[in-house]
């Protein structure tokens, strides 16, 4: 499957470019998130990545907008995929605040059992701390009944929507069942409906970690797997806008991006080009050699 993600982008703007993206022989568009956030003047591409509940809705579009683009990209034999925020609700301030935000989900404020214990992970080596830890965010705790059952309402809903994959966003800070939680087998278990694919991040993990996950889904990641159809490898345009540790291509030419894009098709079933819509090199996307690229694989078979 080659998944095309573009970032931060309004749903009926996707609709637009819908002949495109089929023409260049991607199978999927992943969409950013659509829950609804604690600021929606806000134009920050993070602010969709602090929401504050587990409803749609946000700047990016609307539920209608939703159900009128899955409906729109079925008739070119496109399937959407939706970025789903699980691991956190947005924070007091936008400085890294462990303190939750005032309007998110009142059920889920009043219940003590709702939220990890309140320390940022220190050591990303520490399984503990990485999944029982917060990531600069108020992290919800995955063994939580009623953070469960609101994530899966959430992704039932999208599935009626006619979603048919899901990216859960910060994979990696969940604990798997022989680390006691059983988030991802109550999630995935719930769902009212077969979905063509479901991927969880999961970075700079080894293959012994990501084996365990693909228990479960597929893993976006930009490790190596033992078996290269347990895991999504991704490539962005311009990676720009996070940290030095993080921002692995914001000094690589696109033509070397699109090279290493390249060498993903010939290697990997699964790619995803995250195609970053504030970068230059947003385009990057409709080049021809990206398409041919992405017809590696079909032309094969």
């Amino acid at each position: 499957m080659r998944i095309l993600s573009l970032f931060d982008c309004h749903l009926d703007t996707i609709i637009k470019y819908l002949p495109e993206i089929k023409y260049q022989g991607f199978d999927a568009i992943q969409i950013s998130p659509l829950q609804n956030t604690k600021d929606d003047a806000s134009s920050e591409w993070w602010m969709l990545y602090q929401p504050i509940n587990f409803n749609l809705g946000n700047r990016i579009g609307s539920s209608d907008d939703l159900k009128h683009l899955c409906e729109e990209a079925s008739k070119y034999g496109l399937i959407i995929i939706a970025d789903a925020v699980i691991n956190h609700l947005a924070s007091c301030n936008n400085t890294g605040s462990l303190e939750v935000h005032h309007s998110c989900d009142k059920e889920i404020l009043d219940n003590y059992d709702s939220f990890k214990i309140k320390r940022n992970v220190e050591d990303w080596h520490d399984r503990y701390q990485v999944t029982n830890y917060c990531m600069n965010l108020p992290g919800l705790n995955p063994n939580s009944r009623l953070v469960q059952k609101k994530i899966i309402n959430m992704l039932n809903e999208y599935l009626r929507l006619g979603v048919k994959g899901f990216r859960f966003d910060a994979a990696k800070s969940i604990a798997l069942p022989e680390e006691g939680c059983d988030f991802f087998p109550n999630i995935t278990y719930a769902l009212n409906s077969w979905i063509p694919i479901i991927y969880g991040e999961v970075l700079f993990a080894d293959k012994e970690l990501i084996s365990k996950y693909a228990r479960y889904m597929k893993v976006l990641t930009n490790s190596d797997a033992y078996d290269n159809n347990d895991i999504i490898k991704f490539i962005e345009n311009k990676d720009s806008y996070l940290s030095r540790d993080l921002g692995w291509t914001k000094n690589t030419s696109i033509y070397d991006i699109n090279e290493w894009y390249s060498r993903m098709c010939h290697d990997y079933p699964n790619t995803l080009y995250y195609a970053r819509n504030y970068s230059d090199d947003w385009n990057s996307w409709r080049s021809d050699y990206i398409r041919n690229s992405n017809m590696q694989l079909k032309l094969k078979k």
